[in-house]
């Protein structure tokens, strides 16, 4: 499925968790990264693989000189790729509670990525895509939003845009002109 992998759940259970529960699920490898950034970067463990055991989904992080920092840049980064990547096999019937408030008629803004409900933003965007079969207008219907701001979060989001092509792709619609 391009990708991506449906499951009874989605990707919800895992998004919801604390950071310290999340944490307990992943498995954290730190490795010598490769490259330029000086004599300490390559003779210290500052780079870190995130691997999600339930889902075996695994990102990277070795941008700081800090393997702490970069333990906590991986962790987000695998709850996005958790996001994207795992979708609900059954239509959404209720918006989850905790990002409810976002998809109001008053609410203008868009949530910021490093916000730690984004991924679960990303995962209920997706998810009503899937299950519109890539028809923007029918999930922003469902998410109960207009049109214009379906096309707004998604074209937000190198990321989320390029998995709703993907979505878009599986059944045979157009891909969307960023």
């Amino acid at each position: 499925m391009n990708g991506k992998t449906l499951c009874s759940h989605g990707a919800y259970p895992f998004l919801l968790e604390d950071e310290e529960h999340f944490a307990a699920q992943c498995r954290i490898d730190a490795y010598m990264a490769s490259g330029h950034g000086g004599q300490k970067r390559n003779r210290t463990y500052s780079a870190v693989r995130a691997t999600h055991l339930p889902t075996g989904i695994a990102v990277i992080a070795e941008e700081s000189r800090s393997q702490h920092e970069n333990k906590k840049r991986a962790l987000r980064r695998l709850k996005k790729a958790i996001a994207v990547r795992l979708r609900k096999d059954t239509p959404l019937t209720a918006l989850p509670e905790p990002i409810r408030h976002l998809f109001r008629p008053d609410v203008r803004e868009l949530i910021n990525p490093k916000n730690p409900l984004y991924p679960l933003l990303c995962a209920t965007v997706l998810d009503a895509l899937y299950h519109a079969q890539g028809k923007i207008s029918t999930a922003a219907q469902t998410l109960g939003i207009t049109t214009s701001r379906m096309n707004k979060i998604l074209s937000s989001d190198k990321d989320l845009f390029t998995a709703a092509n993907n979505i878009r792709s599986l059944f045979n619609q157009k891909p969307l002109a960023q």
